[in-house]
């Protein structure tokens, strides 16, 4: 019964160990929330490197809100059939959902941006 009980609480440390590890790791990884937006594109700006401007689209929610989104080389964009597609598609008056996080200097980044039918 001893080597049982032995065995036990040795079982249980083991993952005492992987969860400090854990949040160890959890403390170098940034902590970021994502928003999901349903809305009309009210204006795109594509970047221009000659005058370092960047990407950026304002999306209009359902309660006629505008909502400032940068658009990096990161950001995924897609089609309605859930396909690929570049940028030059994504104008004005068409309807997205957009997931973007925001930085905590208030920056708003697109993860994803996907036209809807």
């Amino acid at each position: 019964m001893k080597t049982v009980v032995l065995f036990l609480s040795v079982l249980i440390a083991v993952p005492s160990w992987a969860w400090a590890d854990d949040a160890a790791m959890a403390a170098t990884v940034s902590d970021t929330t994502h928003t999901i937006l349903a809305g009309v594109v009210k204006s795109v700006s594509w970047s221009d490197p000659a005058k370092s401007a960047k990407s950026e689209i304002v999306v209009l929610d359902s309660f006629r809100k505008a909502t400032n989104i940068y658009v990096t080389s990161t950001t995924t964009l897609w089609d309605a059939d859930a396909k690929a597609i570049m940028p030059d598609k994504i104008i004005a008056r068409c309807h997205v959902n957009v997931i973007y996080f925001t930085t905590p200097e208030g920056i708003n980044i697109a993860k994803s941006i996907k036209i809807l039918k």
